[in-house]
């Protein structure tokens, strides 16, 4: 049986136009259409209005018929039957009672809204279907020409959600089959008799228009199995292409039963292309449905069994176990690196991590703590090979270690120890068996080096503590905070003493202070004649001992190191400072130097008081100072815990910091003493009345353990009558029981060497031409942090004047080596020299070209700002400028690519620019 169509008003109305106009006075005006529809009164123009009434039988069509006497009745019946209106009632009807067929063709021009359709369209079993089961406006189709294609399309679209912007495509449908769970409806739908033939002709639509991946697709999702076509299509994404004949060979047997292919040589070109598409088809799911995306991801991975087929996954970027395989092989070249540090053995862990960046989870927040620890273990690997402190040489004093190491620490020790911290972990696989043999590594070399500051620095205090090279805490603010304000009456000054902090976090805090949107950073007066304390990056400023608060915080804010047997708390500290004599003599009469302790410095909740913020805010007062617990507090809580040390995780140090900027002061970033963290911690026994760090001397013939060392003397402290205090020397043990985080007391670099440094803010600097001093300058960072483990090569020699006689260098003075490229043919470039005039600018331009030559035109600007000794935040100004110079003529020969923080160099251009062979 023939399902009745439904027939719209439109149909009707235009029916009815035609009827009246081949006869306009006829006088019957009842009319039967073979169809059903919608109640409904219409108008016509040739015969006025009509009543559309559908009925559903012959006796509903009886009940309906208007009375006899009304002869000029206008009713539109649809009916759901083709033979003639039964006899006794057709007298009445137009036609004699045939019951009319709307054509087919004319319904499809008013259901699609289209003037023109194309034969095929005329044939499509889809036409007859839509006809049967949908109504106007349903689908919506481009107005002019209808094609067939166009047809299926947007069906497929408007009746099952396929997408078809831009056509119909692969990756859409893919995409669409894994998300979309109706197949089980459209094979329902199908089951009708007015969807005859309709599958059919859509599998021949799909293939000509995809290739035979369209209907593979298709009839997996009828099935409920469109995300195992997906999982298969990431495979093939990285497997399609190969020609290694175990991958070819899974290609063609192992997906057939699940994707339907009954050929096997169709596979391969049904990888291809469901490959090739995988992509696209993928990026939306993992904008839309991240853990829907995950899944599959996770489902994919479970398809492949065979190792062999595993290995040449390597390279795919989304599947769990190519980022582990990539993991692995990074943790294999950790530990060749921990077997024998070289550039060979960190050139390959470097790549390896780089390796990592191409894959999905690089940027996964759940691996953001494991790719910290990859990060840091290459960046210890790297110190591995190349350590500095090796080729330290001092005067041949007793000492010479400690004010060696001093300044080796206080400029790149910081940097090692953070690494050591956080790339400390499980050694439970690959990757973690060769970060931890990094970290092994890294713990004995520090230990040796902290054995022998420990021992130099006893000699250091049995000589009576020399101060040219190093400084000792007690001696800090009459050395660097005095001088400073004292060269410059303008100058201002905040003293911003964090507790506890050691080179590990103060390296940390500089970082995030260059990357505040004004930055923050070292000032440049410590290079000037009077700002330099010996032959340091930044002051070595030693901790007085025992390195506790209540001993060399005292020494820091009086200036005075505390005796032997004296009783010392850290309540006296606003007094100690008050009565400090260097400091007294720089605010104004009749006032006292100010200092303000966690109680009145901070609120309950950790930010900075009012009362604070008014000191910091306070012009009349040159100098200021507060103290910040935020870091040593922080030391009494679980090792379990992990902190990221950054201005904005301390609470007050951003407010804090804004009020400075607005007041004009430059800060000195102090701290009392370092500390070491808990993470390998032994106890070596428990002593009565010591710390976890330190324990009292009782006698010179005491035997003292091989992790310590005895000092004593009037600048170091010790409980009364003792004979001395003996100190741990490495960072694997404590005294006493459980550890808290951290601990400090002891004469480890760590501990001794305290962050003293001055910053200052970038608007800070920019607005004092005559004062130099406050210009800011980039922190510090060694060349092995970004992986450089080249040896030191000499730097181009030039000068605006003739050559000076350099004065002789000692021996055995410590030089922080100058890494840099090999000489290239472009520092003799004549038309370099043409171009550009001073000595000076050229000689900073062949460094930067020479420095990305040799790293093949491509490196971060965070390498590139610290080989050039600039700001990371003002790459881009100097990248600019070097474009004005280097890029002649429109040719780009150099460029900065703010997204990817990349500086690019084409060699090629510049070879040609410059007129050298490169």
């Amino acid at each position: 049986m023939i399902s009745a169509p439904t027939l719209s008003r439109h149909d009707v109305t235009d029916q009815l136009e035609k009827l009246y106009q081949m006869d306009p006075s006829r006088q019957r005006h009842l009319v039967a259409f073979f169809g059903t529809g919608v109640e409904e009164a219409v108008n016509t123009v040739a015969a006025g209005q009509f009543m559309i009434v559908p009925v559903r039988s012959e006796l509903e069509l009886r009940e309906r018929m208007p009375p006899l006497e009304d002869e000029d009745a206008r009713v539109a019946f649809l009916v759901p039957w083709t033979s003639d209106i039964p006899i006794d009632l057709a007298g009445r009807f137009a036609r004699s009672g045939r019951v009319l067929r709307v054509g087919a063709e004319a319904r499809l021009f008013h259901l699609l809204g289209v003037t023109e359709i194309d034969d095929e369209v005329r044939k499509s079993p889809l036409s007859a279907y839509l006809l049967a089961t949908v109504a106007p406006g349903f689908i919506k189709v481009p107005a002019g020409r209808l094609t067939a294609p166009v047809l299926w399309n947007a069906w497929l679209n408007a009746a099952w959600g396929v997408a078809i912007a831009g056509g119909l495509g692969l990756d859409a449908l893919l995409g669409w089959a894994a998300l979309d769970g109706k197949g089980s409806q459209f094979t329902a739908a199908m089951q009708q008799s007015a969807a005859t033939g309709v599958r059919d002709a859509l599998q021949t639509h799909l293939a000509s228009q995809l290739g035979p991946a369209g209907p593979i697709v298709w009839k997996a999702w009828e099935s409920g199995k469109g995300r195992t076509v997906l999982a298969y299509a990431l495979l093939f994404q990285t497997l399609a292409p190969s020609e290694h004949a175990g991958v070819k060979m899974w290609i063609k047997l192992a997906p057939r039963a699940a994707l339907g292919v009954t050929q096997e040589a169709e596979m391969p070109v049904i990888a291809t292309a469901l490959g090739g598409s995988a992509d696209a088809a993928f990026r939306h799911i993992e904008h839309d449905s991240p853990n829907v995306a995950r899944q599959i991801v996770r489902e994919a991975d479970a398809l492949v069994e065979g190792s062999e087929v595993r290995e040449m996954l390597f390279a795919d970027r989304r599947l769990p176990s190519a980022w582990r395989a990539r993991l692995d092989t990074l943790g294999a070249a950790l530990g060749a690196v921990a077997a024998d540090p070289s550039v060979g053995t960190v050139g390959r862990a470097a790549d390896a991590l780089k390796a990592l960046e191409s894959h999905t989870f690089y940027t996964d927040r759940d691996q953001t703590a494991l790719i910290s620890r990859a990060d840091m273990a290459v960046r210890l690997a790297a110190w591995l090979a190349v350590r500095p402190d090796r080729d330290l040489s001092g005067a041949p004093t007793p000492y010479a270690d400690a004010e060696l190491l001093a300044r080796w620490y206080a400029a790149e020790g910081g940097y090692v120890d953070w690494a050591r911290k956080l790339a400390r972990g499980s050694a439970a696989d690959a990757f973690g068996s060769g970060a931890q043999a990094v970290v092994a590594a890294a713990d004995t070399a520090r230990d040796s080096l902290d054995h022998r500051f420990a021992r130099a620095l006893a000699s250091w205090v049995e000589a009576g503590r020399p101060s040219t090279q190093v400084v000792p805490i007690d001696q800090a603010v009459r050395r660097i905070a005095v001088p400073f304000l004292e060269e410059n009456e303008s100058r201002q000054l905040l003293v911003l003493l964090l507790d506890g902090m050691a080179w590990a976090q103060a390296v940390e805090i500089l970082q995030s202070l260059g990357q505040r949107t004004t930055p923050w950073g070292p000032l440049a007066w410590h290079g000037t004649t009077r700002g330099r304390i010996g032959q340091g990056i930044y002051p070595a400023v030693l901790a007085n001992l025992p390195t506790v608060t209540e001993v060399s915080r005292a020494a820091f804010f009086s200036g005075k190191a505390a005796a032997p047997g004296t009783t010392t708390t850290t309540d006296k500290d606003v007094t100690r400072w008050a009565e400090n004599r260097d400091v007294a003599k720089l605010v104004p009469d009749n006032t006292v130097p100010k200092l303000l302790l966690r109680a009145e410095g901070h609120t309950q909740g950790g930010a900075a008081s009012p009362e604070a913020l008014s000191l910091v805010s306070d012009k009349s007062r040159r100098i200021v100072a507060i103290v910040i617990n935020a870091i040593d507090a922080s030391l009494k809580s679980d090792a379990q815990q992990r902190h990221a040390w950054t201005v904005e995780s301390i609470q007050s140090l951003p407010e804090l910091l804004e009020r400075a900027r607005d007041t004009g002061r430059a800060v000195l970033l102090a701290s009392d003493h370092g500390h070491v963290p808990a993470d390998r911690f032994t106890s070596c026994g428990t002593y009565e009345k010591a710390g976890a760090r330190w324990r009292p001397w009782t006698s010179a013939d005491e035997p003292l353990g091989p992790h310590e060392i005895g000092f004593r003397g009037q600048t170091v402290w010790s409980p009364r009558g003792a004979h001395g205090v003996v100190l741990l020397m490495d960072d694997a043990c404590r005294y006493g029981g459980a550890a808290h985080a951290g601990e400090h007391g002891g004469a480890t670099l760590a501990e001794v060497v305290a962050p003293c440094l001055l910053i200052g803010c970038e608007e800070l600097g920019g607005g004092a031409e005559d004062d130099r001093g406050l210009d800011v300058r980039a922190a510090y960072v060694p060349a092995w942090w970004h992986f450089d483990v080249r040896p030191p090569v000499a730097q181009v020699e030039e000068s605006d004047t003739a050559p000076k006689p350099k004065k002789a260098v000692n021996p055995n003075q410590l030089q922080l080596p100058t890494l840099g490229p090999p000489p290239s043919p472009f520092r003799d470039s004549a038309v370099l020299s043409s171009v550009v005039k001073q000595p000076i600018e050229r000689k900073q331009i062949i460094e930067a070209v020479e420095f990305l030559l040799d790293r093949n035109g491509v490196a971060s600007d965070a390498a590139f700002a610290a080989s050039l000794n600039v700001p990371s935040w003002r790459v881009g100004g100097v990248v600019a400028k070097l474009a004005e110079r280097l890029n002649i003529d429109g040719y780009q020969v150099i460029r900065y690519d703010p997204a990817t923080k990349t500086i690019h160099l084409d060699r090629e251009k510049l070879a040609q620019q410059f007129e050298v062979d490169l």
